[in-house]
């Protein structure tokens, strides 16, 4: 008797030392949440082709704007938190994982923009699917970091000087130093930053008035350059470099403004990679397209061409657009209206009824689903995004 009573002593005993550890395993387990979505990190690009200005520190504090963000109200679990409702909670965020934001554009065919659509005139598309629209909003006051990036290879000798008053007059016009970042870039085969991140005005237009053609960018007649390893043009290059070096750390609308005529020829990058970085990194590219032109050997001037496909396709795939000025004193309308571009905007998000993070790249549609004359409007809007 004396055994089997110690034997039912320790089995209560036991049975104590469970249920007193229950709640607290219980606790721990409510508290247990998803991991907020993991910030994109682009791949650097070949080490030969990295400018070592791009790593200096901007004068705003970076700040991390990733592609998803989770969604309101996902804070952290108080400790005091009661099991079952943080359960609950946790059963809410295991739904909810990531938010997308899309800025878009829209503009009938007289080219006048739209400023009057509502949440029910929008549908957003995924991979084809429709997606559940989250928020909507027109914003005019976001702000901007953007990189005024110039080609300065031999084709643009002859358009640079009204090239950098068009800029100046941009930056005086569009930069709110409180709010916004811009940086001057240049290229021919390299890249080269000639002002970092700043909301200093006065640096900025300094940086813009000492762009210049420098030699060595164009051969005519054969003879070689002094220095034949900076012949060339690697557009591609420096929109590669810029979206993933220079701008994806920077809070707000990132945009690469670019003054070129398109052509490239030493890139170790191509239009397609250039293009999916931007992507990834979320920048808008805007292109003012100008013909380039070098010496006939008569005295005069043979226009080079101008790579509209290359630009519009860059632009078009990015959400931004390229304008084509026909003449330098066009520079300054096309400028105007990057600046009205980047004013003029909606704000969609929505929640990826797809929510498997692949990696893989997700295409995205912005349709107006307003009847009558909207079936001629053109939306700009970024063709798609990676979820990682």
């Amino acid at each position: 008797m004396a055994w089997r009573r110690r034997g039912v002593v320790l089995s209560l005993a036991a049975l104590l030392i469970v249920a007193a550890g229950w709640p607290a395993a219980t606790a721990q387990s409510g508290r247990k949440r998803e991991s907020s979505p993991r910030q994109y990190e682009p791949p650097k690009p070949a080490p030969a082709r990295r400018p070592a200005d791009l790593d200096a520190a901007p004068t705003r504090p970076r700040v991390a704007a990733p592609l998803e963000a989770p969604p309101p109200g996902a804070d952290a679990a108080s400790p005091d938190t009661d099991p079952d409702t943080d359960k609950a909670q946790e059963d809410v965020l295991s739904i909810q994982t990531q938010l997308v934001t899309v800025p878009f554009a829209v503009t009938d065919k007289r080219n006048r923009y739209i400023n009057d659509l509502t949440a029910q005139d929008v549908q957003v598309l995924e991979d084809g699917k429709p997606q559940e629209v989250f928020s909507f909003a027109r914003e005019s006051d976001l702000p901007l970091t953007f990189a005024l990036v110039f080609d300065i290879s031999g084709s643009q000798q002859y358009s640079i000087a009204e090239q950098r008053l068009a800029a100046q007059s941009f930056l005086r016009r569009t930069l709110r130093p409180e709010r916004d970042l811009a940086g001057i870039v240049t290229f021919r085969r390299d890249i080269e930053v000639r002002q970092k991140l700043t909301g200093n005005l006065p640096a900025l237009e300094r940086a813009v008035n000492d762009v210049r053609f420098e030699s060595g960018g164009y051969v005519y007649g054969g003879t070689p350059p002094l220095d034949p390893s900076i012949t060339g043009t690697s557009l591609f290059d420096a929109v590669y470099v810029v979206s993933s070096e220079m701008l994806p750390r920077e809070a707000g609308r990132r945009v690469i403004i670019l003054l070129t005529d398109g052509e490239d020829t030493t890139s170790r990058y191509k239009l397609s990679d250039a293009i999916d970085m931007a992507l990834r990194s979320d920048v808008q590219v805007y292109a003012v397209g100008i013909p380039g032109g070098v010496p006939n050997g008569f005295g005069g001037v043979s226009v080079t061409g101008l790579d509209r496909r290359t630009l519009e396709r860059m632009c078009e795939s990015t959400g931004g657009r390229a304008f084509f000025p026909r003449s330098p004193a066009d520079y300054v309308a096309a400028f105007q209206q990057i600046e009205t571009d980047l004013r003029q905007q909606y704000i969609v998000t929505y929640s990826p009824s797809n929510s498997v993070r692949d990696g893989r790249f997700r295409t995205i549609a912005v349709k107006i689903t307003r009847p009558g004359e909207a079936k001629d409007w053109r939306v700009f809007a970024r063709k798609g995004y990676y979820l990682k």
